[in-house]
C-alpha cells in the first residue's frame, strides 16, 4: 500500500510542478531570457551537453521532456530546438545505471526550503522575483515527485512478487519483454528496472537473453509512459512527447533485430562479444541499456526527417497555437530603432483587426469561426505580451527622446488594447443568450455599433488619415448619458431580473469599451484632443448618423 501511496503522491507533485513551471515561466520568458536558452542549445556541442547534464541529472526523460514543454508553450525555445536535448538527455539517463543510483534527496529538499524562505520573506510578491520564485516551486515539487515515485521503485526493487515473475519469465523472451514495458509503464522509469534486472543477473537468477528482453521493454515502456502524462496537450508541446516515444521506439527496433539476428545464428553474434569483453553478468545488461539509448540517440538523428514529418502529421500546431506568434515582431528588427517601431505598430494592427472578430459569434450576419471568444483572446494576449517585452526591449536599447516617446505611447495602446480584449469577452459573456425580446434588440443594436467602431478603428490605425480621425473621435464621442437613459428605461419596464442584469451589464461594457476606443483615437492623433474638445458639437459624418440611428 506504501508503494501506491508514494507513487501516486508522486505523479501528483509531478502533474502541480509542471503546472507551476509552465505557468511561471510564460510570465518571465522575457526576451533576453530567450535568447539565454536558445544561446544553450544553439549548437551541437552544446545541445549534447545540455540534454546529457539534464538527463543525468533528472534521472527521467520523462522529467526532462515536460520541462522542455513547458520551455516551449512558453515560448522561450523553438520544437525543432528542444528535440534533440530530449535525444541526449536519454543518453544521459545512463549515468543512473552506470553508477547504479544518483541520491538527489538532499538537494531537492534545500531547493524547497529555499523556494519557502522565499516566499517566507515575500519574494514572490516582488515584481521582479514573483514569477521566478514560483517556477522554483513547480521545479522543486517536480524534483520531489520524481524523488517519491523512486522511492515507490526501490519498494519495487525488494518485491518478492516482482523477483519470481522475473524468475518465470526466463524461458519465454516475449514474457520477458512484456513484464519490462508493463512494470517501466507503471513507476515511468526504465533505470529502475534494469538495476533490479541487474541485481538478479549477477545473483545468478536470471539468464542474460531474459535480462536484455526485461532491460529491453522496459525502454519502450518508459517512452509510453510519456504519453500517460501528456493529457490533453497538442500541438508542438505533444510533438515533444511523441518525439520522445519514437526515440524509445526506434532504439527498441534497433536492438530487436540485433537480438533476432542473433537468435537466427544460434547465438553467436551477441554474447561471444560480451565474453570477450570479459564483463560481469550484471554489467552485461548495463551495456544492454548503454547500446539502447545509443541505438535510440543514433538511430532517431538518422531518421528524423521523416519521423518528424510523422510527428508533425499526428500533432499539427493548434489554430491557437498558429494565430499566437507574432508576424512582424523579430530580433534582427531590434537592429533599428524605426524599423523596430514600424513593426510595433504593424503588429498592433494585427491585434486591432482582430477585435471584431469578438464579436462575430453575436452577430447575425457573423462569420464565426472555430475559434472561441475566450480562445482567440489568450492567443491575442500572447501576442500583446511580446509587444509588451519587445517594446521594453526597445526602451533599454534605445533612449533618445523621441524613440522613448513613441515607445512609451505605444506601450498605453498596447494596454488599451488588452483592456478592450478583457471588455469584449466580458459583452460576449453577458450578451450570449439573451432571450427577451427588447434586450435583444438592445444587445443587437449595441454589438452593430461597437462592430463598426472596431472595424473603423482597424482600418484607420493601419493608415491614419486626418479625416478618418475626424471621424473617429465623432464616432467615440461619450454615451454616458445615452446608457443611463436606456439603463433607466429598461428599469421602468417589467421584465425578468435575468434580463435586466444582461441589459445592464452590456451598457456598461458597452460605455467602457467606446472610452477606451476614444483614448486609443487620442494616441494616434494627440492633436485632435484640443480639436475635438473645442468642437464637440461638430455634426457627425454619415456613418456617425448611421450609429445614431442603430442607437
Amino acid at each position: 500500500m506504501d508503494f501506491v501511496a508514494s507513487l501516486f503522491a508522486g505523479l501528483g507533485l509531478f502533474f502541480i510542478g509542471i503546472r507551476l513551471i509552465g505557468a511561471n515561466l510564460k510570465q518571465m520568458a522575457g526576451r533576453k531570457l530567450r535568447r539565454l536558452i536558445t544561446r544553450a542549445v544553439s549548437g551541437t556541442g552544446s545541445t549534447a551537453a545540455f540534454g546529457l547534464l539534464a538527463g543525468a541529472i533528472m534521472q527521467s526523460v520523462n522529467a526532462v521532456t515536460f520541462v522542455l514543454v513547458a520551455l516551449v508553450s512558453a515560448g522561450a525555445i523553438d520544437k525543432r530546438r528542444a528535440m534533440p536535448v530530449i535525444s541526449w538527455a536519454n543518453l544521459g539517463t545512463s549515468l543512473l545505471v552506470l553508477v547504479a543510483a544518483l541520491n538527489m534527496h538532499d538537494f531537492i529538499l534545500v531547493l524547497i526550503g529555499a523556494t519557502g524562505l522565499a516566499f517566507y520573506f515575500n519574494l514572490d510578491q516582488a515584481s521582479r522575483y514573483r514569477y521566478l520564485v514560483s517556477a522554483l516551486l513547480g521545479v522543486g515539487l517536480l524534483f520531489l515527485g520524481v524523488d517519491l515515485i523512486k522511492t515507490a521503485a526501490h519498494a519495487l526493487r525488494d518485491s518478492e512478487m516482482l523477483r519470481t515473475a522475473m524468475a518465470m519469465s526466463a524461458r519465454f523472451w516475449p514474457v520477458s519483454f512484456a513484464i519490462g514495458l508493463a512494470v517501466a509503464l507503471v513507476i515511468q522509469s526504465s533505470t529502475t528496472v534494469t538495476v533490479v534486472a541487474m541485481a538478479m543477473a549477477g545473483a545468478g537468477l536470471l539468464p542474460f537473453a531474459a535480462g536484455a528482453m526485461i532491460v529491453i521493454g522496459a525502454g519502450l515502456g518508459s517512452g509510453l509512459s510519456g504519453l500517460t502524462l501528456a493529457g490533453r496537450l497538442t500541438g508542438s508541446a505533444r510533438q515533444l512527447v511523441l518525439y520522445q516515444i519514437a526515440l524509445k521506439a526506434v532504439g527498441v527496433a534497433a536492438l530487436m533485430l540485433v537480438f533476432l539476428a542473433d537468435w537466427i545464428a544460434a547465438g553467436r553474434l551477441v554474447m561471444p562479444l560480451l565474453d570477450h569483453l570479459g564483463l560481469s553478468r550484471s554489467a552485461e545488461l548495463a551495456a544492454v541499456y548503454l547500446t539502447l539509448q545509443a541505438a535510440s540517440t543514433l538511430c532517431i538523428a538518422l531518421l528524423d526527417a521523416p519521423i518528424s514529418r510523422l510527428i508533425e502529421a499526428q500533432a499539427p500546431p493548434s489554430i491557437e497555437e498558429v494565430l499566437g506568434k507574432p508576424q512582424y515582431l523579430s530580433e534582427a528588427a531590434m537592429g533599428d530603432a524605426d524599423t523596430a517601431i514600424l513593426v510595433a505598430n504593424r503588429e498592433q494592427a494585427r491585434l486591432l483587426a482582430s477585435l471584431p472578430r469578438y464579436l462575430d459569434a453575436l452577430r447575425e450576419d457573423g462569420d464565426a469561426d472555430d475559434l472561441s471568444v475566450q480562445a482567440r483572446c489568450e492567443v491575442d494576449r500572447t501576442i500583446t505580451r511580446e509587444c509588451n517585452m519587445f517594446l521594453a526591449e526597445l526602451a533599454e536599447r534605445y533612449t533618445s527622446r523621441d524613440v522613448l516617446d513613441q515607445t512609451l505611447r505605444l506601450r498605453d495602446r498596447n494596454e488599451l488594447i488588452v483592456a478592450l480584449q478583457t471588455s469584449l469577452v466580458e459583452l460576449a459573456e453577458s450578451a450570449g443568450g439573451a432571450a427577451y425580446d427588447n434586450v435583444r434588440a438592445l444587445l443587437h443594436s449595441l454589438v452593430e455599433s461597437l462592430h463598426l467602431m472596431l472595424e473603423s478603428l482597424a482600418d484607420v490605425a493601419a493608415m491614419p488619415d486626418e479625416e478618418d480621425l475626424r471621424m473617429l473621435r465623432m464616432l467615440t464621442h461619450d454615451r454616458s448619458e445615452l446608457m443611463d437613459s436606456i439603463r433607466r428605461r429598461m428599469q421602468a419596464e417589467a421584465m425578468p431580473h435575468d434580463a435586466q442584469q444582461r441589459a445592464f451589464a452590456a451598457t456598461t461594457i458597452f460605455e467602457r469599451c467606446v472610452w477606451l476606443l476614444r483614448r486609443y483615437v487620442l494616441l494616434l492623433d494627440p492633436a485632435g484632443e484640443e480639436e475635438s474638445n473645442a468642437r464637440p458639437f461638430e455634426e457627425p459624418s454619415r456613418a456617425g448618423q448611421t450609429l445614431a440611428r442603430a442607437m
